[in-house]
């Protein structure tokens, strides 16, 4: 639907408006007089008549957006393409790259809520508000949700809160502000086309649907309600010219909430597993496999060696209730996976065959997240281009490229740049930095600034870390 319920009754409000004005075009000059000495509400107040409804919301709009727009900002992301091979084959620089996107502020000590597409692979990123530009630095990414958290200094901002989106109706009135096309503090209006809206059948995250216009840069900012709450995050839009057609989708504001408080905690989301393949149970389903319920959650599969089949879980359950709460498609079932505590156990209620089940299945934390983890480290690492390799500082997040390491402080290597092949000797992935030449280089800053001050033509011998043994490389020779 292009043109929702809200937008026609402004269109019928403007038509209308359009014929009052001929009509009055066409009253008596007497008429006109006595119009004139009509009373009128004290200065900043809506006209008595027919536009005073208009003029009310209009000026209740105006004084929302004067809230809301103090703790919108601009978003500038810088990254680093990759190197490439130049007319002669020679590497060239790594050339450098910038994204736009939108950002929420979400606490008064600078929490911030951006797309993660917005920030993935920056090297720095920059936020504009209030004719200021300021640093701001990833505290977490979650490729999943398509949500990232930052940080900006500062504690006095004024933030926006996040509402329950389990309250929001269709046909809801809402706004989304950003940055379109780079144009700062922007706002359209819309309302809520459908408040539980899934992409695909069986994906396991819906979308508030609007039809308020969402255009490139507006990712990552808020969709707000009428009280300037936060009902979602703009991040997409469907689309058949690239252009707004009236399809836009935000996550809702109760997942925002609970990714926000793991990336807040853990710098990262954590994820539980069962073991199963599973998809929506469906009336075709049901009919072509002969199964006792046409509504669930249908395993598909039992991976060998998972929680679920050291439970007694089965091909062709159809999963009814986790923890007593009804389930009747996977999106329910993927959520009660994300809110149950990693280490647990998940009573689940099971159909099989014409019985009722309980079983207890152990929920252990995804396998797969420990190399989206990695993946994260490599995106936030700095390029050091003297020793043909992307670095971080050794921490909790970067410990998970290092083998059990040794040493407290270093610099991790998180991944080779083509120049590495340059070297007698080459830095690998996981390898821990320790010294340069004979002086320790602690964290990031120190590395940089000896590899900074290396004089042309000398030797480059690095002492490093590596599967829990050290020793040194020579990189450079004399």
């Amino acid at each position: 639907m292009k043109v929702g319920a809200f937008a026609s009754g402004v269109w019928f409000c403007l038509a209308t408006c359009a014929m009052l004005a001929q009509q009055t075009e066409a009253r008596s000059e007497p008429a006109r007089a006595m119009e004139s000495h009509t009373p009128a509400k004290a200065h900043g107040g809506s006209r008595i008549g027919r536009f005073g409804a208009l003029d009310e919301f209009s000026e209740n709009v105006q004084h929302l957006l004067t809230d809301v727009n103090p703790a919108v900002v601009d978003i500038v992301a810088e990254s680093l393409g990759e190197p490439e091979d130049d007319e002669k084959g020679k590497t060239t620089a790594l050339s450098r790259q910038t994204h736009e996107g939108t950002g929420v502020i979400v606490s008064a000590d600078g929490d911030l809520i951006t797309n993660a597409h917005v920030v993935m692979s920056a090297k720095r990123v920059k936020i504009r508000v209030n004719d200021r530009t300021m640093q701001a630095d990833i505290v977490g990414i979650d490729k999943d949700t398509d949500l990232a958290l930052l940080k900006v200094a500062g504690n006095t901002w004024k933030p926006l809160r996040l509402a329950d989106s389990s309250l929001l109706h269709q046909g809801q009135v809402v706004f989304a502000v950003g940055s379109p096309m780079g144009l700062e503090n922007s706002v359209s209006m819309g309302i809520v086309s459908a408040v539980d809206r899934q992409l695909d059948t069986d994906a396991d995250q819906a979308y508030v649907q609007t039809d308020a216009p969402i255009q490139p840069g507006n990712s990552g900012g808020p969709l707000i309600n009428t009280h300037g709450e936060i009902v979602g995050i703009n991040t997409c839009i469907a689309s058949s010219t690239g252009g707004n057609e009236g399809l836009g989708f935000a996550i809702p504001s109760n997942l925002v909430k609970d990714v926000y408080a793991q990336l807040k905690r853990n710098g990262r989301v954590r994820r539980g597993e069962l073991g199963v393949i599973a998809r929506t149970a469906t009336p075709t389903l049901a009919k072509a496999l002969n199964l006792p319920r046409d509504r669930g959650v249908l395993i598909q599969d039992v991976l060998p060696g998972k929680a679920a089949e050291e439970a007694g879980v089965h091909v062709n359950d159809v999963v009814i209730r986790v923890e007593g709460r009804p389930v009747t498609n996977l999106r329910q079932f993927a959520n009660y996976l994300f809110r149950s505590e990693i280490g647990g156990k998940l009573k689940l209620e099971v159909v099989r065959g014409g019985s009722t089940l309980q079983l207890r299945v152990p929920l252990k934390e995804r396998e797969d997240d420990v190399e989206k983890l990695v993946e994260q480290v490599k995106e936030i690492a700095s390029p050091i281009p003297q020793l043909g390799v992307l670095a971080v500082p050794l921490n909790d997040k970067t410990s998970v490229l290092v083998s059990d390491p040794r040493s407290s402080s270093g610099c991790v290597v998180a991944a080779k740049l083509q120049t590495a092949s340059s070297f007698e000797e080459e830095l690998e992935q996981g390898d821990l930095i320790l010294g340069i030449n004979g002086k320790p280089a602690n964290d990031l800053d120190a590395l940089k600034r000896l590899v900074a001050r290396l004089p042309d033509g000398g030797p480059l011998v690095v002492r490093v870390e590596r599967e829990g043994v050290l020793r040194y490389l020579v990189l450079i020779g004399e």
